[in-house]
């Protein structure tokens, strides 16, 4: 009787070994693309937050990732996936538009006077200041958020064609958004091209 109870044990005992090594088994050895998958799954996601919390404005189509599905490489697909966002990014259409205004009771004095000058007026950090703030420290472009530091400015009309200094006709953009509105970029000069690269799991 103590026998026979005694192997039945043994018995459950080698079964229950044998189910958890082959279980265990399955798991190391579950193809390759399943894991890449994971991870290029979690690179989009990375990818969609980043650029919907730092780049608002822009409405990116991710139609890429489509294309990239035969890819066997998970880094390749990945950099062609940045590739293809950098460039819409680039090529985001924009059009320059007289900007809004600040309460006319947060003038100061010569405001007027010298929002005309053909020179940077002396209270330029004033102005670059309170047009940030109008635009809750938004680039105009992009929407991305910016500290002052961080903030470049253009002119809806350029000071050399007869624009001014006025409020309506100071703009912000962020440091890429800048280089782009002034033609003065590649698509790797971008410093958005650096922070999605960083996002490739190595």
């Amino acid at each position: 009787m103590y026998l026979t109870i005694g192997f039945l044990l043994f018995f459950v005992l080698i079964l229950a070994i044998l189910l958890i090594l082959y279980i265990s088994r399955g798991k190391k050895s579950l193809p390759l693309k399943y894991k890449n998958d994971d991870n290029f799954n979690l690179f989009l996601k990375d990818l969609k937050l980043y650029l919907e919390h730092h780049h608002p404005k822009i409405d990116f189509n991710y139609h890429v990732i489509g294309n990239t599905i035969h890819e066997k490489k998970e880094e390749m697909r990945e950099l062609l996936v940045i590739e293809n966002i950098v460039e819409q990014f680039y090529n985001h259409k924009y059009q320059k538009v007289s900007q809004s205004d600040i309460p006319r009771e947060k003038y100061w004095p010569n405001y007027i006077e010298k929002s005309n000058s053909e020179k940077l007026p002396n209270d330029w950090p004033l102005r670059k200041e309170s047009v940030w703030r109008r635009d809750n420290k938004c680039c105009n472009r992009c929407g991305k958020v910016m500290t002052l530091d961080e903030t470049y400015t253009c002119f809806v009309k350029d000071i050399r064609s007869g624009g001014g200094y006025n409020f309506e006709n100071i703009i912000i953009l962020c440091v890429d958004c800048n280089k782009i509105v002034n033609l003065k970029s590649t698509y790797s000069s971008l410093t958005l091209n650096d922070k999605l690269m960083a996002l490739i799991k190595t």
